[in-house]
């Protein structure tokens, strides 16, 4: 790699870095001068005392910070964040389809037995059925409803939290006659790409193959790979 390589290399991440930056410090109600005055290129946890990177949050039953946190599931006694996310979409995906599958056999148990006298009684397989059915049924909308979640999430490559953070960024971009931007959407294609990989036949297999770190995260500010040096250099001016 050469000199001008990695200075193009250096004008890409800083321009992500500091519009990221301060899309989040306008999604958290920070003050622009003081962010500018300051630098604005870091996040400091409080209760860590250490570094936070872009979309990371402190959890305060797993008492640190997860990379690209979206909520802390109760279900599978963890955080689900960048490292198994789509292993946590996968899941969800599986027991939904599960939940239909079992569902119809059971709808379909009960519509096609015939009730007679030796079955009316309490213990019948039919009334089984019936109230098993109904849990099941409960579960499946459940289910279905946070897997749509999810792939609404994942198209606009957004997390459960930044998505709350979004409606309040939202509200003060209207109030002050602007418009809100998620920074970190990239386009339907490319959400995709970003949680389940770039490799279609894997997408529903639970295996996660993570794009990058989880520290550094491309964003719509980003310069194009093949922009020149002196475009990208006009377009760091310019910003």
């Amino acid at each position: 790699m050469t000199k001008q390589d990695v200075k193009l290399d250096l004008l890409k991440t800083n321009v992500a870095a500091k519009k990221s930056n301060t899309d989040l410090a306008f999604l958290m109600g920070a003050d622009m001068s003081t962010m500018d005055e300051q630098g604005g290129d870091l996040r400091y946890c409080q209760k860590c005392s250490h570094y936070k990177p872009p979309r990371a949050h402190h959890c305060r039953v797993c008492k640190r910070c997860i990379l690209k946190m979206d909520h802390h599931c109760i279900w599978i006694n963890n955080c689900v964040g960048h490292e198994n996310y789509k292993i946590f979409l996968v899941f969800v995906l599986y027991a939904a389809t599960a939940s239909f599958y079992s569902l119809a056999l059971m709808i379909g148990g009960v519509v096609h037995s015939v009730p007679t006298d030796e079955q009316s009684g309490i213990d019948s397989p039919r009334k089984s059925l019936v109230i098993c059915g109904v849990f099941v049924g409960v579960m499946t909308l459940a289910l279905s409803i946070l897997l749509v979640w999810h792939v609404y999430l994942i198209l606009h490559n957004k997390t459960t939290i930044e998505y709350h953070e979004g409606v309040r960024a939202m509200w003060l971009a209207e109030k002050a006659g602007n418009l809100y931007h998620h920074p970190y959407d990239l386009g339907v294609y490319h959400n995709i790409v970003s949680v389940l990989g770039p490799n279609m036949l894997c997408w529903f297999c639970p295996v996660s193959r993570n794009i990058g770190d989880g520290v550094r995260f491309r964003t719509s500010y980003d310069i194009p790979l093949s922009t020149p040096p002196s475009k990208a250099e006009k377009h760091l001016a310019m910003s």
